[in-house]
C-alpha cells in the first residue's frame, strides 16, 4: 500500500497518520448511490477509507448527471452501484469496494450493515432513512443522514445513545412530496457529500459530530443546530423500532 498517496492529509493536525490508519482499517456502508451517496464515495474512495460497500437497486438515469462527479452519458441505464465499483476501483486499487444491485427492505438491511462501521444515507426518501434509523440505533452502529432540496443541504451525524437519532428531529426536515422530484441544483449533492463525509470520518475517530448542519449554498448560510434527545423519542429512548416491522414503499436512489 503506498501511503504516500495520503501524506497531504495526514499533515492535517485534526487528521495525522493516526487517523489514517484507523480510516485505512474501516468498514463504511453507503445506503444510495445518488447524488449524495456517489459523491461520498467518491471522497471517502479518495481518503482511504479501508472497505467500502454500495447498495442501490437503480440504474443510473439521465437526471442524475448534472450532480454527480463520477458518472457519465456512457453509464446511463447501468446498475449504480456496479458502475461506482468500477469506477472508484480504478481511483484506489489499495481499498475494497463492492456494489450491490439490491433493494434495501426491513428484512434485510441488518445483514447489510452488520459489519460496518458507519453507515452513510445516500436515499432520497424518508421511509429509507427511518428504516436506517432503526436498524443503526438498534444495532447500535453510527450513522450520517444527508438530504439535499432546492439550494439547501442537510446532515447529521446519529450516535446510538449519545446524540438524537432521526426520529427525534423528523419535524425538521421536509418531506418529499413533488411527483416530478425535488428540485435541486447541480453541485449541492457535492457540497452536502463533503460535510456528510467528514461527519462520518470524525465520528470514525472518536469525535463528536457537530449535530444537525443546514447549508444554503445559494445565500452562502451556515447553520449548526446543537439538538438535544428526545426522552419519549419513540426510536431512541424506548427502543420501538417501528419500521423494521413494517416495509417502507421506496427503493433507495
Amino acid at each position: 500500500m503506498d501511503i504516500d498517496r495520503y501524506k497531504k492529509q495526514i499533515l492535517v493536525k485534526e487528521f495525522s497518520k493516526n487517523g489514517q490508519d484507523i480510516l485505512l482499517q474501516t468498514h463504511v456502508v453507503i445506503i444510495g448511490a445518488g447524488g449524495i451517496g456517489s459523491n461520498s464515495s467518491v471522497i471517502l474512495t479518495r481518503m482511504g477509507v479501508g472497505q467500502i460497500e454500495l447498495i442501490d437497486d437503480d440504474v443510473v438515469d439521465v437526471t442524475n448527471l448534472h450532480r454527480t462527479s463520477i458518472f457519465n452519458e456512457n453509464d446511463v441505464g447501468k446498475p449504480k452501484s456496479k458502475i461506482l465499483e468500477k469506477k472508484l476501483g480504478k481511483i484506489n486499487s489499495d481499498i475494497r469496494i463492492v456494489g450491490y444491485k439490491k433493494k434495501v427492505t426491513r428484512k434485510n438491511i441488518e445483514k447489510i450493515i452488520r459489519n460496518a462501521d458507519i453507515v452513510l444515507d445516500g436515499t432520497d426518501n424518508m421511509q429509507t432513512r427511518f428504516l436506517i434509523n432503526d436498524a443503526c440505533i438498534k444495532n447500535n452502529i453510527p450513522w450520517v443522514y444527508a438530504g439535499v432540496r432546492e439550494t439547501i443541504g442537510m446532515t447529521m451525524g446519529i450516535i446510538p445513545n449519545k446524540t438524537p437519532c432521526l426520529r427525534c428531529i423528523s419535524n425538521i426536515i421536509p418531506s418529499r412530496s413533488d411527483p416530478h422530484g425535488v428540485a435541486v441544483l447541480g453541485n449541492l449533492p457535492i457540497v452536502t457529500a463533503s460535510i456528510q463525509s467528514i461527519e462520518a470520518i470524525k465520528i470514525l475517530l472518536g469525535k463528536q459530530p457537530y449535530g444537525l448542519i443546514i447549508y444554503d449554498l445559494w445565500r452562502q448560510h451556515f447553520e449548526q443546530i446543537d439538538l438535544k434527545k428526545k426522552p419519549y423519542c419513540i426510536c431512541c429512548s424506548r427502543k420501538k423500532f417501528e419500521f423494521l416491522q413494517r416495509n417502507p414503499g421506496d427503493s433507495s436512489k
